[in-house]
């Protein structure tokens, strides 16, 4: 091409260093085909172009990471934060994923919220896994976790055609928007062998988002859908918001090289979150070494972030959930009564009036991460959500949340008179997923925070009133089972739960 080709009536000259190439772009493409079809080396050739499209052929580089001695010296002993679990190679690198639970048993995708890893779902998968018989994957985003984080995509246009999917500009890039996330989870399940399985969803926050995206993209594949606080109905747009939208194109670019390394020092970050409460110093290092290893050991990161914040749609995704709503299948919204990201009171009613099969539970005194704050009851009323046949009407399934300080001497009577009946499996289901408030706060750490230029600031402390809680459930409850009690009725398949 540098000396010139001939297509029919088309010549196309590439002078040194020029890019007058960019109205025949079309050309490039015929003969990266032509070149595929004689070299016999097609399934490279389009990856190693930045050929974009669904067709690409999955990277097998490994997540981008920086040397040891591209790190500041101050902080090159930090440890890498993220359990390492199984890695396959999608279109945009490395995927770092878990999969549990037996292999015959009906699927269900769990997805996290934005700075957070699939480690958010890991006690999620093994109850699943071990009291439901479900085949549960867990996976990272990119940019997220031990996923790789691909260079940002910065062409301004969108949708098939666009400029950035025909550039030969090295390594393929991500747009970092709700459909590169939703072709993130079609890819994955394809590389999986689950391409023609149907699936149930259960999404947190930005994953929720996803989720419902999903299932408007794939109807057919999507068997239930679980939101957790969904994003995409922020009720305030804050002001650094606008000032994202005006300088996205330099910002996102210079986010990896304008890091100051003097406000990530461990002694300043420790003081800054004292500063806010009583916060324990294995949650601060918890912190610390994750926004430290992001931001200085994985390459990317920072950008990709960013660009996320920029191509999301955090304040206007009512008209996508209420296309995906309109299919009758189950739906369960889960929301923390005390969520400062999306208000309970306002926000969880209107995403509740999207979808035409659904149920939404709010839980007591937790917050925005209520998978955290109050595990228990929220994995089991997953639990009991998805064993739930599909003519289900959520309208009339009772999926109440008790308090913890209910007894355990004594099954309780649901609102039929059945007598419900501890879960199935052997042992205590419960008694494994009732953390420390050390253990929470973690947890909760270890998803945030959100960057603040959408408005959040959740506390990673608990409660008082949690902490009241958790000591009350554990004088009340001493075995930890608090198994719960969900009248079900459907029909024929009346049961209780």
């Amino acid at each position: 091409l540098a000396q010139g080709e001939r297509d029919d009536s088309t010549h196309v000259h590439v002078p040194g260093g020029c890019g007058h190439t960019w109205a025949r772009l079309g050309l490039i493409r015929r003969w990266a085909a032509t070149a595929a079809a004689t070299s016999g080396c097609g399934k490279d050739l389009p990856a190693a172009m930045g050929v974009g499209g669904r067709g690409r052929s999955p990277s097998t580089k490994p997540m981008r990471c920086r040397d040891e001695k591209q790190v500041p010296k101050c902080f090159r002993g930090v440890k890498c934060p993220y359990p390492q679990a199984q890695t396959v190679h999608g279109a945009h690198g490395a995927i770092n994923y878990s999969l549990v639970g037996p292999a015959g048993g009906e699927v269900v995708v769990c997805l996290h919220g934005l700075n957070g890893s699939r480690v958010l779902f890991q006690d999620t998968a093994e109850q699943l896994a071990r009291h439901g018989g479900f085949r549960v994957l867990g996976y990272d985003l990119y940019g997220h976790g031990l996923s790789n984080a691909p260079f940002v995509d910065l062409c301004p246009c969108r949708g098939v055609g666009r400029c950035g999917e025909c550039v030969c500009c090295g390594a393929p890039r991500g747009r970092y928007d709700m459909d590169f996330f939703v072709d993130q989870l079609d890819d994955l399940l394809s590389l999986l062998g689950f391409g023609e399985v149907v699936v149930n969803l259960v999404g947190f926050s930005l994953g929720g988002a996803i989720a419902v995206a999903f299932a408007q993209r794939y109807p057919s594949r999507v068997l239930r859908l679980v939101a957790m606080s969904p994003a995409g109905f922020l009720p305030k747009v804050p002001m650094s918001y606008y000032l994202l939208k005006a300088v996205w194109c330099c910002l996102i670019p210079l986010a990896p090289h304008v890091l100051c390394t003097y406000w990530y020092k461990r002694e300043r970050f420790a003081r800054s979150m004292r500063g806010e409460g009583q916060v324990d110093d294995e949650v601060i290092e918890s912190l610390w070494s994750r926004f430290v290893w992001q931001l200085y050991v994985k390459r990317g990161v920072a950008s990709a972030t960013l660009a996320v914040c920029h191509r999301i749609p955090w304040f206007t995704l009512k008209p996508l959930f209420k296309d995906a709503g309109r299919n009758p299948r189950p739906v369960l919204l889960i929301w923390g009564e005390k969520d400062g990201l999306n208000p309970q009171k306002t926000v969880a009613k209107e995403v509740e009036s999207c979808f035409s099969n659904v149920q939404l539970m709010v839980v007591p005194g937790a917050g925005h991460i209520a998978i955290c704050d109050r595990p228990r009851q929220v994995i089991f009323s997953i639990l009991s959500f998805l064993k739930l046949p599909l003519e289900t009407r959520m309208g009339s399934v009772e999926l109440a949340v008790p308090p913890p300080a209910a007894t355990a001497s004594a099954p309780p009577r649901s609102a039929s008179g059945r007598q419900s009946l501890p879960p199935q499996g052997g042992g205590s289901a419960a008694s494994s997923v009732v953390p420390s408030a050390a253990d929470r706060k973690a947890a909760s750490a270890a998803q945030m925070p959100v960057p603040m230029v959408l408005g959040l600031k959740e506390d990673v402390t608990p409660t008082d009133e949690l902490e009241d809680l958790e000591r009350e459930g554990s004088r009340a409850d001493p075995r930890g089972q608090g198994y719960q009690v969900i009248p079900v009725d459907c029909g024929p398949h009346t049961q209780s739960l």
